[in-house]
């Protein structure tokens, strides 16, 4: 093992964590089109749409299995956290 060896691990390791940092944030992106009220539906469609063509534009554009796979965990895992917590109600608010 030399260290261009060293080197394209650490970029495979970078570049995963890059995707699963920007799939989390497409996913609030994502949500949070969803939940501003008094927007037109066009909004919604189009963050939708957006979303589904960065899991295209990373899936073909972009050597390395892991990360399609760290983009879809960071969009679930924002879709989820935020998804979830969007119905819960504050102690303050009540």
């Amino acid at each position: 093992m030399n260290l261009y060896d060293v080197v394209e691990l650490l970029g495979y390791l970078l570049r995963a964590l890059g995707a699963l940092v920007f799939g989390l944030a497409a996913g609030w992106l994502t949500w949070k089109a969803f939940q501003w009220e008094g927007e037109s539906w066009q909004l919604s469609v189009a963050a939708f749409l957006g979303l589904l063509a960065a899991f295209v534009l990373v899936g073909r554009w972009v050597d390395g299995g892991a990360a399609m796979g760290a983009f879809g965990l960071g969009a679930g895992a924002g879709l989820l956290i935020w998804g979830l917590g969007a119905g819960r109600k504050s102690e303050e608010e009540d």
